[in-house]
């Protein structure tokens, strides 16, 4: 029995379970009239749902100062989003997806340093160790743009992004299932189990299997399974528990990137790609993958949370959150393919392990009520949190003699498997174990203050203390070495929101955020003497419901000082005196045109560069735009639902600007424009839908590949037929 089998009869015993488990059957009891016609989140930009991710002070999008983006289930699963990338990529400003070792690496707002939060709680670093996973198990993500270490600590500069998975609710008594199959074999499994229990309870359970397949690409596959379960119940009458323990396991074949090649090589030449020296993507090796055949890419992960909540009084709410979370991480792979003349490509190989144990503690207060007279709320509390992380690291070395046993050719490679002879791997750095032992402190405070029934004001004020001791094994050399540093910032954010009337506002803010010149984990010890980069954001915007349209505008500038440079007196030192910026505009909207057809769509446009930056050789980057960061996004939806019919057309349009894979701007990714569509047909109780992914076949890259002349050729034109049902 294959696994897309044992798992679809998991979901039908479970199905069969809780049926019987959950509720007594009624006589003659009739099915529940089943609309097609979607939920409200899905015409509009739900400006009156509150964010957890913008504020701890139960603001809504209209009343927050900063712009905020829901993407809740139903609009993911309209869109066809079976990953958080492909979710993300959907929100005003967002674009990427990174390599497979950072595989949920965006841009916003002109950076790639955004902070993911699951559950409201930290993941990791920006980007650094975030994994691919399915969006079945999530309720919403919440999308808070620019600076954020206010609210969450530090390398929150483009945004933070906050995955919430669905929760026990005693009023939603959510059961569903899904199976899907697609193009090469592509499936997807899921099942979703929750309800009441007892007098105060509730439960929910959710699984998901997905089985992607790129076939337009060797080799290139991913397996995610993904476990969320969680209890609530109250303890008192004025107490409440919620308990969650989640599991995630992927694995699959990595792709790492299409190396350029001369034009003069080329057959084929396409125009993914625009160099200098006109070095392009050829068709002919545009499905290559130049990875071993025994790669290992993996991770498996635990979350355990347990959230108590008490009412002091109508006015006064204690709130204290713990978490725990393990993470067992493996890259094994030959990850860099450059063209080397006349027609071969030169591979590195890399092994990489993490271990990572983090453990953390929230403790809040919140009051809601009356200050001098004007409606007030006020937040104050402390985290604590510890982070050990064990890192294997293992390179082969850049030798001649190295680079030729690795080397393949470039058409027909014959790719081999990995090679473990540790003469591959002499010389130092290249057999590495490092230790990171990353200990923060921080108190917090924010505050909302009603000056006037159309005039808010909101505030924050952050302080973070952040402990590192670092250890490092030379194996080559025999050596060891330990070192540590400390950090301590302050952040701060103050906003007003101006009601011009009951369903128009405009709003103004600033706040700031700090970010290490290095991933915490893999610091230097040079990198360790250097004071942490620091970012500050103002921004102004408007946001409006008028009948069957909401709409939002934001205008921004974001500065990030203190970034890592080298001296141009002397260009063999490292300093921090660079400079990156970024300035744009974003503007979001949902339309109900009519009763049947619904048009929604955000447009972004920026202009990020360095302001300051020198490079080895004492060659200047000014003015020059950071790597795989778009300055043109633009995305489209529209649904139309027939009056007389169970059906659905569902039509999505991307374009993304052009982008650079280097800091030199040498290699630029041309822009794209793709399209995706959808049909739905309600067969109560089940949805079937048909849906075509990059409907006219288009090749482009998504991303910047290892090496700066790699790129990420994304997927071509896909099918995919899913059914949906609801018990």
């Amino acid at each position: 029995m294959t696994p897309f089998t044992r798992t679809t009869v998991a979901l039908a015993v479970a199905a069969a379970t809780h049926a019987s488990w959950a509720q007594t059957p009624e006589p003659d009891r009739e099915l529940p009239a089943v609309s097609i016609v979607g939920g409200q989140d899905r015409d509009s930009l739900q400006l009156d749902q509150r964010s957890t991710s913008a504020s701890r002070l139960g603001l809504t999008l209209r009343e927050t100062p900063a712009s905020v983006e829901i993407l809740s289930q139903d609009v993911i699963q309209e869109r066809g989003a079976r990953t958080l990338s492909e979710a993300l990529r959907g929100a005003a400003g967002m674009a990427g997806g990174g390599t497979p070792a950072a595989p949920t690496t965006l841009s916003m707002r002109g950076f790639t340093n955004v902070l993911y939060l699951y559950d409201g709680m930290r993941m990791s670093g920006a980007g650094v160790t975030n994994r691919v996973q399915d969006t079945w198990n999530y309720e919403r993500i919440e999308v808070l743009k620019g600076p954020a270490s206010v609210l969450q600590g530090d390398s929150a500069i483009g945004g933070i992004v906050n995955f919430q998975t669905k929760r026990p609710d005693r009023g939603n008594t959510g059961r569903e299932a899904l199976l899907s199959y697609g193009s090469y074999g592509s499936t997807r499994a899921a099942v979703g189990l929750g309800g009441a229990v007892g007098e105060t309870g509730a439960y929910r359970i959710d699984y998901s299997r997905n089985d992607t397949r790129v076939g337009t690409i060797d080799r290139n596959s991913e397996r995610l399974e993904h476990l969320t379960t969680g209890v609530s119940f109250e303890l008192a009458r004025a107490t409440r528990l919620d308990v969650s323990f989640d599991y995630s396991r992927d694995e699959g074949h990595a792709y790492w990137g299409t190396p350029l090649i001369p034009r003069n090589l080329s057959t084929e030449p396409t125009s993914v790609v625009s160099t200098p020296d006109g070095r392009v993507v050829d068709r002919r090796i545009a499905r290559n993958n130049y990875n071993i055949l025994d790669d290992k890419n993996q991770s498996e992960a635990y979350w355990l949370r347990a959230r108590i909540t008490h009412r002091l009084t109508p006015e006064w709410m204690l709130r204290n959150e713990l978490t725990a979370n393990q993470v067992d991480r493996l890259w094994r792979n030959s990850e860099s393919a450059v063209f080397t003349a006349p027609a071969s490509i030169t591979r590195d190989q890399t092994t990489i392990a993490h271990d990572q144990r983090y453990l953390s503690n929230r403790l809040d207060a919140a009051h809601a009520g009356r200050l001098a007279g004007l409606e007030n709320r006020f937040v104050v509390g402390g985290e604590i949190s510890k982070t050990d992380f064990d890192n294997t690291r293992r390179f082969s070395n850049g030798s001649a003699a190295t680079a030729t046993s690795l080397r393949v050719p470039l058409f027909d490679p014959a790719v081999g498997t990995y090679n473990d002879d540790p003469a591959l791997m002499a010389g130092g750095g290249n057999r590495t174990n490092f230790t990171s032992d990353v200990r923060s402190t921080s108190v917090f405070a924010e505050d909302s203050l009603k000056l006037t029934p159309a005039w808010t004001l909101v505030g924050g004020l952050r302080h973070d203390r952040v402990d590192v001791d670092r250890s490092v094994a030379d194996l080559n050399l025999g050596t060891f070495s330990a070192f540590g540093t400390q950090y301590s910032s302050n952040s701060a954010r103050l906003g007003t929101v101006f009601d011009l009337s009951a369903s128009s506002s405009v709003y103004a803010q600033y706040t700031n955020a700090t970010i290490p010149v290095g991933s915490l984990f893999l610091l230097s010890a040079g990198n360790a003497a250097f004071p942490q980069s620091k970012g500050q954001q103002w921004e102004v915007g408007f946001k409006q419901s008028l009948a069957g349209v909401e709409w939002t505008a934001a205008a921004y500038h974001i500065a990030l000082d203190n970034v890592l440079s080298r001296d141009p007196n002397n260009a063999n030192v490292t300093i921090n005196n660079g400079r990156q910026s970024s300035r744009g505009v974003e503007l979001a909207a949902a339309w109900r045109a009519t009763k049947q057809l619904t048009l929604s769509g955000n447009v972004a446009a920026l202009d990020a560069r360095f302001d300051t930056l020198t490079e080895a050789g004492g060659v200047s980057r000014v003015g020059n735009t950071p790597p795989n960061v778009p300055e043109r996004i633009v995305n489209l939806f529209a649904n139309y639902r027939f009056k007389d019919l169970p059906l659905d057309l569902f039509l999505s349009i991307n374009h993304t600007g052009k982008m650079y894979t280097d800091n030199a701007n040498q290699i630029r990714i041309n822009g794209h424009t793709t399209a995706d569509m959808a049909a739905s047909w309600r067969i109560q109780p089940v949805l079937l839908t048909f849906r075509v992914r990059n409907l006219t076949d288009k090749l482009y890259a998504s991303f910047a590949g290892r090496a700066t002349s790699q790129v990420l050729i994304a997927p071509q034109r896909t099918f995919e037929l899913s059914a949906r049902y609801d018990f």
